[in-house]
């Protein structure tokens, strides 16, 4: 659902991702209106699905929703378990939309995190010393009052020449080359094999796993 940033959205890297159709907000709203259905339907029906939903510019859709039918309750009385995750970076005006949200409570579900990407930090500066304003924002604050997990995503030098050519993690550590420039040094093809295999793993380890999409192997090992 986010607009404002398809050159790195879900699409790019998942071919399989859904995207809602051209419209304004009504047709937005219905739309994901009718996809909470189906998850609720096939959840009854035994067969229940875990789905991952990139808002980003939608948020503002989020929240109205939440205000004509308080969200996280509804999608409980279905059967999903609402998880919201806000990816801020070390700007006071990232936590802007979460402030809103508490002061509201309108979406701020037990399951909560608060990710503190390390990736939006520019080179040279500290990602500790970065996030300490962050950290003793009152929005934040206030969510770790009511419930909500705050964890730091592992910065990675090399990300923006990975996410700009579109490749894999896993294809940047073995060389490959994008569609158009060069492969990553050697250096930066073994930095992003230490964050891929490494950093980014341990970060997961650290989350609640009820709180996780189950990945393919996990759902088929459930099964």
């Amino acid at each position: 659902m986010d607009r404002q940033t398809t050159s790195h959205g879900l699409a790019s890297f998942h071919p399989d991702a859904e995207i809602p159709p051209s419209g304004g907000l009504a047709d937005l709203a219905q739309w994901l209106e009718q996809k909470i259905n189906e998850q609720a339907l096939s959840i009854r029906a035994g067969r229940p699905f875990d789905a991952l939903l990139g808002v980003g510019g939608g948020g503002l859709l989020v929240k109205k929703l939440a205000e004509e039918v308080r969200l996280v309750r509804t999608l409980e009385r279905m059967g999903i378990r609402p998880v919201a995750m806000h990816v801020v970076g070390p700007d006071n005006a990232d936590l802007d939309y979460l402030a809103q949200v508490v002061a509201d409570e309108l979406f701020l579900p037990a399951a909560t995190l608060i990710i503190l990407n390390g990736g939006l930090v520019a080179d040279g500066r500290s990602v500790a010393n970065a996030f300490t304003p962050i950290l003793n924002h009152p929005a934040l604050v206030a969510a770790m009052g009511k419930g909500a997990k705050v964890v730091r995503f592992p910065e990675l030098s090399p990300v923006r020449q990975v996410s700009e050519g579109k490749l894999l993690f896993e294809d940047a550590a073995a060389g490959k080359a994008p569609e158009t420039g060069e492969p990553l040094s050697f250096f930066d093809q073994e930095r992003v094999s230490v964050w891929w295999e490494e950093k980014v793993p341990a970060f997961f380890d650290g989350i609640n796993p009820l709180w996780m999409p189950a990945l393919p192997h996990q759902a088929e090992a459930a099964a």
